[in-house]
This record gives structure tokens, sequence and C-alpha cells, in this order.
């Protein structure tokens, strides 16, 4: 349990038997990766008017399950053609559930290649745009994928998702990471050390559902059991759980930055080394958990650069900001609690520019009855269109006296931004070699060039950092690289650190392979999955290097168990219909190469295997 941040005396039972006398009054409390979290169900039982009004919060409706009560979508719209890929997309609500189809359009007229997937998950508040998610795996821990379709409300409209808006887009395969989940929803109730960096990205069929309480306020075991157990004086109760309001100004602020403060969606932060995904607690320092980056963009001054997550990082470039000395805060305009109608949002947000500045500061031309000094935020914090979500447009953080006019809406096509640096922004990032380390691996996380893993490599001799996040982004760079020998010797050392580590073990197994050691590679695969777990990637190379050596049938046993455990996984599909032609069943060999193609209708090996299979199989 964390420990109150606030005076007062702190219960004294351990977690597991606060959960036990929870689970007393039917309140399940987390005991995994992030421990002492209950549902928010608990939390609006005493505190209702505040959980009322937070649910009109966009972070409360950030992630959740598709329904009709939530539904805000056009579906009698008609279908989404995107040009640049020749896909077509719809989304549609079929026998009570939000259903993504995806499709070409044959020679003869008719649909080809089509894919369909219910929703599991909404991603996104709906308040400027939505994008859709689905769960894989057959058991309880599964993998999510982001959809490319997205629903953009502000103009009522489907388009392709940010990312997307390319002929060679990710189209059904992009994986939902817990660092991209991390900032959309509350804590997932995972076994500890799931987290881990390298662990497998899954996740339980229950989730959270959107940003709830305890991310502001702090696990809430220990408060909730003291308050519904009536065994609590006043000031235990206060004292039980976190009141983020009573921090000084820059420590508060934090809570809020850890997901709204990214200078780049392009290179985001490295979370520091050994720390879960899921440990963060409100009230620590941020820098003690996550390590910025700020980048250099070709092409754009630092005030051009815009994007849909800069609400801080924009804000701590005005003038307002700087001279505030601290003063001015999120909280100065934003009640986490309540969203401001509306009708009262100019008035709302002109009364905290006026802590400053005097009402006759204000020198707008005024017509008829406008008297005041109106609305200030309209025209200092200008709507402008982002960068990197280029169908959205959002309120520009960075007040300025004259921030531009209609050409700050004007469309914008999708780019991918040319970075021409990285730094380390602020005082307590890391230095030194080890600085280097961190910055150089976010470089490596996001495009693995060659200089970049040499610098990697270059700093870590130096630095020496005892934990493995640093050595695995090498590892992974070097055979991103096609050093397999490197990658070989990076991974040989560390696994004398870190014995039977399973990532580690399947990347030397592709190391092995790489240098044609496809006997060590297959030994290596074996003892990695003898040890247990759902690893898709491992069946899948293991198959596949059994098929290399003429052992088709148990290749096949490897290669379903890969579509089992990933069924969106094209490349297994494929080599699975390799497999089944050489075991003289070419019907199922067609069967594998089409769900290749409704995955991926670009994927040419199985649209030229489909097309050599004797004329029966196809049909």
């Amino acid at each position: 349990m964390t420990a109150p941040a606030e005076e007062g005396k702190a219960p004294s039972l351990p977690l597991a038997m606060v959960a036990r006398q929870l689970k007393d009054l039917g309140i399940a409390v987390t005991t995994g990766a992030a421990p002492g979290y209950v549902d928010d169900a608990a939390c609006a039982s005493c505190h209702t008017a505040i959980a009322r009004s937070y649910r009109e919060k966009g972070m409360a409706r950030a992630f959740h399950r598709p329904g009709p009560a939530t539904d805000g979508e056009d579906f009698a719209a008609p279908p989404f053609v995107h040009a640049p890929s020749g896909q077509i997309f719809q989304m549609s609500r079929r026998g009570g559930r939000l259903v993504f189809r995806r499709w070409q359009t044959g020679a003869d007229g008719k649909p080809v290649n089509v894919f369909e997937q219910p929703v599991d998950w909404v991603l996104g508040s709906g308040d400027h745009a939505r994008i859709y998610l689905y769960r894989t795996g057959p058991t309880e821990a599964g993998e999510l994928y982001q959809l490319p379709l997205a629903w953009y409300s502000q103009t009522r409209s489907w388009g392709m998702a940010p990312g997307y808006d390319r002929p060679d887009h990710d189209g059904v395969v992009r994986r939902v990471r817990r660092e991209c989940l991390f900032c959309h929803t509350a804590y997932p109730d995972l076994p500890a050390g799931a987290d881990a960096y390298g662990a497998p990205q899954v996740f339980p069929a229950r989730l959270p559902e959107g940003i709830g309480c305890q991310r502001c306020h702090g696990p809430g075991a220990d408060h909730v059991w003291l308050a519904s157990g009536g065994i609590g004086v006043r000031d235990e109760i206060r004292a039980s759980v976190f009141n983020p309001g009573r921090l000084p100004a820059a420590r508060r602020d934090e809570v809020c930055q850890g997901c709204h403060l990214q200078p780049s969606v392009a290179l985001p932060g490295v979370r520091r080394f050994g720390r879960g995904d899921f440990s963060f607690r409100p009230g620590e320092a941020l820098a003690g958990y996550l390590v910025q980056t700020d980048v250099e963009e070709d092409g754009r001054t630092p005030a051009g650069r815009f994007e849909i997550n800069h609400h801080p990082y924009r804000l701590r470039q005005s003038r307002c900001y700087l001279e505030s000395d601290g003063a001015l805060s999120c909280l100065t305009c934003h009640d986490p609690h309540r969203r401001i109608p509306e009708s009262e949002k100019a008035a709302h947000f002109q009364a905290a520019c006026l802590t400053c500045h005097r009402p006759d500061a204000c020198h707008r031309p005024r017509t008829g009855s406008d008297t005041g000094p109106g609305d200030c935020a309209s025209c200092h914090m200008a709507k402008r269109r982002t960068q990197d979500v280029v169908r959205a447009v959002m309120t520009d953080h960075l007040i300025r006296r004259r921030p531009g006019g209609p050409e700050l809406l004007a469309p914008l096509a999708e780019s991918e931004p040319l970075l021409t640096a990285v730094r380390l922004p602020g005082p307590d990032a890391p230095g030194g070699p080890l600085g280097e380390v961190y910055g150089t691996a976010a470089v490596v996380r996001a495009v693995r060039s060659a200089a970049a893993v040499d610098y990697l490599e270059k700093m870590l001799a130096v630095a020496k950092p005892m934990e493995v996040e640093p050595w695995l982004d090498l590892a992974q760079g070097q055979l991103g690289q096609r050093r397999f020998a490197d990658a070989e010797r990076t991974l040989t050392g560390f696994l004398e650190r870190h014995p039977a580590h399973p990532l580690a073990m399947e990347w030397l197994a592709l190391a092995h392979a790489g240098q044609g050691k496809v006997d060590e590679a297959i030994a290596v695969l074996r003892q990695t999955l003898a040890a247990g777990g759902e690893r898709p990637e491992a069946e899948f190379n293991l198959g596949t290097l059994l098929a290399g050596r003429s052992l088709p049938a148990e290749a096949e046993e490897h290669l379903q168990r890969a579509v089992v455990l990933r069924p969106n996984l094209v490349a297994a599909w494929y080599r699975l219909g390799e497999v089944r032609a050489t075991l003289g069943r070419p019907s199922d060999a067609a069967a594998c190469y089409r769900r290749a193609l409704e995955i991926d209708p670009r994927h040419a090996a199985s649209a030229l295997a489909l097309g050599k299979l004797p004329g029966a199989a196809i049909h």
C-alpha cells in the first residue's frame, strides 16, 4: 500500500486483510502490479455529487465499452472510402454489438478480402474523436488492437484514425500497448510484474472504464475500508487517501502532467528503468517515474509545434505562466471534478484571466451591449488544427497577444515529423552517460536507426545500468539492423545476469537463426515454451524453423498455436498455409491464405500462394 500523504493516523492492517474485509462487503481490491485499488463505484457511494458531475468530464469517458447509451456516431453514414489504400470501411450496430467492417472491391464489383470484427472498447471521450479497439486471445489475458477507422465529433464524420491516412497504413494489426492505455483508463488488475518492460502486452477481459478517482487520489482500499467499516475516526479516514490539492503547486500539477505533458507523440518519454507501467502514484515526483523527452523538428520552430496533447507543454511556454511564479496552473482554469457548461465557459475563463489582468487592459473593439473584456480565451488561446491528429481542432494553451487568424484552422495533410534533435528537459532529468542512455533509448524505440543503436551501445558500456530496459533496447535495435552476431553477444551477456528471461530467450533464438544456427535457435525456443506462458511469437518462430527443417507436422502444431493466441498474426496464417499445402491439404491451405488476405489485403505472398493452388482448392 502507498503511505498516506496527509497528516493523521494511518491504518495498520496489511492489504491482504483489508482486501478480505472489503470482499465481504462486495468490493474487490487489486493485489498485483497496481495493488490497493477498488472499483470507482465504491467512491461514488459516499461522494455522490462529485461522482455524478465527474461522469460528464472527458477523462471519465476516455475508455469505455461500446453501447447505445454512449453512441454519438452516425452509423447511417455511407461507407468511408479510403482512396490511398483502396480500402472501404464501415462501422455499424448489428445484433446489439458495434461491428467494424473493411473490404475491397473486386474486378466484378463484389466485395473481396472482407474483414469483420466486433468492437470491444472505445478509446476517446468523443469530445474530439473516438477510436475503436478489439481484443484477441483465447484466455483471460488477451491483446488489444486498434482499428483504422475513427469518428471525428467536430465534423461529425468518419475518417482514418491518426497515423492511418496513407497507402501502407497498419490496418487491423496495430497493437495497443500499456504505455498508451496508461493515460486513457484506470489501472487494470494485472499480476505482479505483468507491467514490467518486456512483459507481454496483454490485458484482462475486464478493464476499468475511464480515468477514475484513484488516478489522482491514489489507491483507495484503505480509505474505503475505514469509511465503510465505520471503524475510522474522521482524521484517519481523511489521512488514508491522497489529496493532490494539498501539494505545492508544481508537484500538484505533476498529477496532471503524467498524461497531459507530452512534448512529442513521435518520440515519447521513457519510463524510469526498473519501474512498472502502472507504478506511478500521485504525490510522487513525476521525474522519478518518467524521463520526458523534448525534440527539435525540421521545418518548425518550438512555438510552431502544436500537437493534440500539448496543453501543459504549450502553457509552459507562455509569458503568463513564466511570470506567474507558479500561480498559474491547470487548476486555475480547469475543475477536475466538473465539466463547465458551454454557456458558462467564456465567463469562467475570463474570471481566471482577471485574477492577474485588469478589465480595461482589453482593447478589442466592442459592439452593441458588449461592454466587458469579453471572451479572453477565444482571442488569446485560439483554437488551432493539430499536426499529429489533422482532423481535430484544439485550444492552443500557448497564451499570446496575437496568436494568428484563419490560417490556424487550415487543413493539414498527415505527415511524419522529421526530428533533428532530442533533449531531456527539466532539472531532475538524468545527466551524464545515464542521461545519454535514456535519450538514445527513446530514439532506438521509435526509429532504431543504425547511428542510434551504435551510440546506445557506446553509452551503455560507460553507464553500465543494472536494469533490463536499455539492454533489451540495444538487442532489439541490433536485431532490427540485422546485426545478429552483435545481438547474440548482447543477449548472451544479458541472460547471464537475468537467466531464462523469456523475451531475451526469444530474441536470442532470432539471433541464432539469423546466423544460420537453426538447431540452436530451435533448442532455445523449445526451452522458452517449456517454461510456460502464452508466447505467440515464439510459437510462430519455432513453427517456421521446423518447417524449414522439413518437419511439417510438428511445425503445424506450433503455427496453429500461434494463430490461436494471436488470430491476426498474418505471417503465421501464411506459414500455416504453406505447411498444410506441403501436407497435401490444399483446401486447408487455401483457407489459411484467404484468412491472411482478409487481415492484410496487401500480403502479396498469400495472394501468390493462393493462385498456385489447384483450382478446386481456391473456390
